[in-house]
């Protein structure tokens, strides 16, 4: 296949970015895991104790083959009303790897060409298909070696199949061991985030670079070129910036990038990572081929949570942000709603549950805006319905009612899935919603998929 090649990167924008040391890299931390004890699914009927009753799913999506990594089925996004399922995997050997599924409905039937897409050109030892996002018609996913040469490579829906057509990457000699740890898109313009979330650096952990880019890249004909970057607004011009965790998450809709800045990333076992700066959430909004600054919303204003800035997600006038407690290993997360009124972006409200579900330390992981509606996912969030002793998760729909937004919809799923597993990943493209149903071998849950909420008329 013939890729188009990434335009010559402007001599300024390399050197800048280029300026300050970034620390070796080191193997990848393990991944979190929430304990499973069985297969699990919604309570059936409904409860006095819980004010939503369980909306489960109207379609099982599952891989139309075998799947290879043991986690598929973790990812899923809607693009152009199809559902494109993976999971992450690292690559044994150089070359094509990976497995994503395109679901498009037929009539009434969501079919799968069994023949599932690639990722080219991977690296041996590279981490890849970890996330994938929507990016107008087109997915997102990266290719991370944690280390030089790292890249976000653009597929996009092709005769019922994912087709990669771009690769975006810094040109070697200025390439960055944290280029793309967080990446969006919206129309013809891709955002690729250079905050260095790697974990176990030892003593270089606290020199990682504190004033990241967020790589701007535009598509023209067949060709991505990159036009720029935006970095951290100085709250105190002619002083160093301490923005170290800018970029961190990142959203785009239209013509507005919301680029994630918390003070810290919530530990590992094996690590506390460094603070930097205060926790905020930047807006910047498109002014001809310019990403100027529009507003920075303070985390302070809303949470004492360093955390602030963790996930966000936007469409048109609604932000809704995620931030977690630091204070215990099981404190709840929280989700924060800012609008754009008037021109200009408030805080809304916290979005809280609905009476009888209680919020988990999860709370927020997948997150969405679709619709003039926001979606909750939380894999630990339970219900005073639920009697198992790990319950599947959910999804909370919040929709403005009365003047105020309301938890109105609790989806869960009603084929089983692995504990704490559903809602840790959450697409919308309203009234459809789709929520990824990991592989969980030991449990015989083979081959994963995801389940498919149509929540016409809801």
């Amino acid at each position: 296949m013939n890729m188009p090649l990434i335009a010559p990167f402007a001599v300024a924008f390399l050197a800048a970015a280029a300026q300050q040391p970034v620390p070796a890299p080191s193997a990848p931390p393990a991944a979190d895991a929430a304990p499973t004890v069985d297969l699990v699914s919604a309570p059936e009927g409904t409860s006095a104790a819980v004010a939503l009753a369980p909306i489960t799913e109207s379609a099982l999506l599952s891989s139309p083959v075998p799947t290879v990594s043991p986690a598929w089925g973790y990812r899923a996004t809607l693009v152009g009303g199809a559902v494109a399922v993976t999971g992450g995997e690292r690559a044994v050997a150089p070359g094509a790897a990976g497995q994503l599924a395109l679901f498009r409905r037929v009539g009434t039937e969501w079919t799968c060409d069994p023949n599932l897409a690639q990722v080219d050109r991977i690296p041996s030892g590279a981490f890849f298909l970890s996330r994938i996002v929507r990016a107008g018609a087109r997915i997102l996913t990266a290719v991370d070696r944690r280390d030089v040469g790292s890249s976000v490579r653009v597929m996009e829906p092709r005769d019922g199949r994912l087709e990669e057509t771009a690769s975006l990457t810094l040109p070697p000699e200025h390439d960055l061991p944290s280029f793309a740890s967080a990446y969006a898109g919206t129309g013809e313009t891709a955002f690729v985030g250079s905050a260095d979330l790697r974990f176990n650096l030892g003593d270089a952990s606290d020199r990682r670079v504190r004033d990241p880019r967020v790589f701007v890249y535009a598509r023209s004909g067949n060709v991505w070129a990159v036009q720029g970057f935006v970095r951290c607004p100085n709250p105190s011009p002619g002083t160093p910036a301490d923005a170290m965790w800018f970029g961190a998450s990142l959203a785009a809709d239209g013509d507005v990038l919301v680029a994630g800045q918390p003070a810290t990333i919530p530990p590992r076992p094996s690590e506390a990572l460094p603070y930097s700066g205060r926790a905020a959430v930047h807006v910047f909004r498109r002014t001809g081929d310019q990403w100027v600054p529009e507003a920075r919303l303070d985390g302070a204003a809303v949470t004492p949570s360093p955390c602030f800035g963790l996930d966000v997600a936007v469409q048109g006038d609604l932000l809704a942000v995620r931030s977690a407690d630091l204070s215990s290993a099981n404190a709840p997360g929280s989700v924060w709603l800012f609008e754009r009124r008037n021109g200009t972006w408030a805080f809304a409200q916290e979005l809280l549950p609905a009476a009888g579900i209680a919020k988990g330390r999860g709370y927020g992981l997948g997150l969405a805006v679709s619709g003039g509606r926001v979606l909750v996912g939380d894999g630990t969030a339970r219900g005073a319905d639920e009697t198992v002793a790990a319950g599947p998760g959910m999804v909370l729909v919040f929709e403005r009612k009365d003047g105020a937004w309301a938890n109105t919809m609790r989806l869960m799923p009603k084929a089983p899935c692995g504990s704490r597993s559903f809602g840790n990943d959450v697409t919308a493209e309203w009234p459809l919603v789709a929520v990824g149903r990991p592989r969980k071998e030991p449990l015989g849950l083979e081959p994963g998929g995801a389940y498919l909420f149509d929540l016409s008329g809801k």
